[in-house]
């Protein structure tokens, strides 16, 4: 009976995923633009998410790729210093 619920769960939970997978706007067309314009009497900000986001992939994206290697092998290296001896 544990399986029969098991098996119903997920496959609810996967027919809600594709649902909410195909219902997603990926092309971004409906979204509208991300433009900001600043209340009158204020000035536009100098920097934002946006700006940092496109310098990070394309003026430092080998810096981005070298750093993510960096951290990857770090947390590679922790999980092995701390993983338990097994008994022989």
């Amino acid at each position: 009976m544990v399986k029969v619920k098991t098996t119903i769960l997920t496959l609810i939970f996967l027919a809600t995923l594709i649902v909410l997978l195909a219902a997603t706007p990926w092309s971004g067309e409906e979204m509208g633009s991300y433009s900001f314009e600043p209340r009158e009497g204020y000035r536009a900000p100098e920097s934002g998410i946006g700006d940092i986001g496109v310098e990070i992939f394309t003026l430092y994206l080998v810096a981005f790729e070298v750093l993510s290697l960096v951290l990857l092998a770090a947390l590679i290296g922790a999980i092995y210093v701390a993983r338990k001896e097994l008994p022989r």
